[in-house]
Parts: structure tokens; C-alpha cells; sequence
């Protein structure tokens, strides 16, 4: 429960930095990050309230019993489900510590070809990737450079680091909505990275013409929900077994009141 609460403080905190509403409120998955932290804070409150009301209660059961005479030595013994229920709710909250699980997309200068599209220049230029997969909710992080080199010299004239990324499906265009640093893939399927240029307005204009422009860098993709469906089936099978074991000590004891 404590674990639960620090996290939900800590991200909270963090959540307050973030500008608020109708301004940039901040990469979706950034703010989903956030969203899903805050939940799995409030699911280890839940399972260790059920932990420690249900520890509570069963030590005061099993006390009261041993000095009302009513818990023979040869039946005083308790199920296993206690223990494992503990473990169980130990391991849903341990969950919330490790980070996402994430894969990188390596592109080198030849996964990506130029494309000019309708934009507000009124044309806009890009370099498109190969195609990736992605699944979906997973989260995307571009780290994309864009380096232009002197074709007579081969020296490096320019580099653009941290490059304007959009992702799209190979069949749709960029659209500001798509702003890929830190955006969510909307479904299963490939995608593209759009990397955006603004040295010249077409590679053929000067001095783009005397230049040769190249992209690399890497795609991290996060599954940010990994843990979450599991942490909550295994704190709910943990908290499911503690009210089994109340359940079993409670039809245990009137038996023995009974005799």
C-alpha cells in the first residue's frame, strides 16, 4: 500500500510539470506513461489494503482462538493460501518498478528516398523510411539526424539533430497530429517515419542542388502496456485467495465453537 501511494505521489508530481491543457500538454505517450504509473499506484493500494485487512483480521482470529482454548495444537494450522496470496500481491507490486519492454528500429541513410507533398510551403519535403511494424498502443521514439554534405568537398555542411519526425501508414500523408516523439500507434500494422527538412525548399534548390542530404538514426517502440494486465490479474488472484483464507478461518472457527 505505502508502494502505492509514493508511486501515485511521484507521478502525480511529475504529471504537474507538464503544462497544462490547450498548450503543449506533451507527448501521448508521455502522458500516457503517466497515466498508466498512476494506475498501477492505485491497483497496489488496492491489493495491499486487501493485504493488510486481511492479515489484520486473521491474526486477531487466530489470537482469540488460541486463548479462548478454542484452537486444539492438533488443528492449529493454516491453509497456504495466506502465503501465497502475499506472494502473489508482492509480485503485482513489484511490477510497477521495472520499465517498459522496448525494441529499436536501426535505419541507415539507404531506408530512406526524398518525397515532396502539398504542404504549407505549398510544398513540404521529406525523407520517407522503409516501412516497420508496430503494435498497437505501443509507443514510438524518433532519434532521427539529418546530415547534408558538400558534393565537391564532402564536407559536412549541416546537421540537423533531433529531426522533425511524423509517423504515418505508408498510404497516408503527415499531418501535424502525427508528431511521432512519443506518439501511440493507432493499430496493429507497418508504418512510416516522415523525417521533415528545411534547408532548401526542394532538393534541386541551391545550394541544396550542391548538396547530398542523408538520415540516420533509430526508432525506440515501447509496449507501456506490458505489465499492467498482468499486474492486475496477479493482485486480483492474490486478493481472491486472502478472501478465500478469511472465508475458510471463519467456517473453520464455528466448527470448533461448535463442538
Amino acid at each position: 500500500m505505502v508502494s502505492g501511494l509514493l508511486l501515485i505521489v511521484i507521478t502525480s508530481l511529475q504529471w504537474a510539470e507538464l503544462q497544462p491543457p490547450g498548450s503543449t500538454l506533451g507527448p501521448p505517450s508521455y502522458v500516457q506513461t503517466l497515466t498508466l504509473r498512476i494506475t498501477q499506484g492505485i491497483y497496489t493500494c488496492i491489493f495491499g489494503v486487501v493485504l493488510s485487512v486481511g492479515g489484520f483480521v486473521l491474526s486477531k482470529r487466530e489470537g482469540r482462538a488460541g486463548e479462548e482454548g478454542r484452537w486444539p495444537p492438533s488443528q492449529r494450522w493454516r491453509s497456504l493460501s495466506p502465503y501465497v496470496a502475499v506472494v502473489l500481491i508482492l509480485i503485482a507490486s513489484l511490477m510497477s518498478v521495472p520499465p517498459a519492454p522496448q525494441r529499436t528500429v536501426e535505419f541507415a541513410a539507404s531506408d530512406f528516398h526524398l518525397r515532396t507533398v502539398p504542404g504549407g510551403g505549398p510544398y513540404e519535403n521529406y525523407f520517407v523510411s522503409r516501412p516497420f511494424s508496430a503494435f498497437e498502443g505501443e509507443a514510438l521514439y524518433p532519434g532521427l539526424t539529418i546530415t547534408w554534405t558538400d558534393n565537391r568537398t564532402g564536407a559536412m555542411v549541416e546537421r540537423q539533430g533531433s529531426a522533425t519526425t511524423f509517423v504515418t501508414s505508408p498510404s497516408a500523408f503527415p499531418a501535424p497530429t502525427d508528431f511521432a516523439t512519443g506518439n501511440l500507434a493507432p493499430a496493429d500494422g507497418s508504418y512510416v517515419a516522415w523525417v521533415r527538412y528545411y534547408l532548401c525548399e526542394t532538393p534541386a534548390t541551391p545550394p541544396c542542388s550542391n548538396y547530398t542530404g542523408s538520415v540516420t538514426g533509430s526508432l525506440v517502440i515501447a509496449t507501456q502496456l506490458a505489465y499492467v494486465r498482468v499486474q492486475l490479474v496477479v493482485g486480483a488472484a492474490g486478493s481472491v485467495l486472502m478472501a478465500v483464507s478469511l472465508v475458510q478461518f471463519g467456517q473453520r472457527n464455528r466448527r470448533i465453537t461448535s463442538r
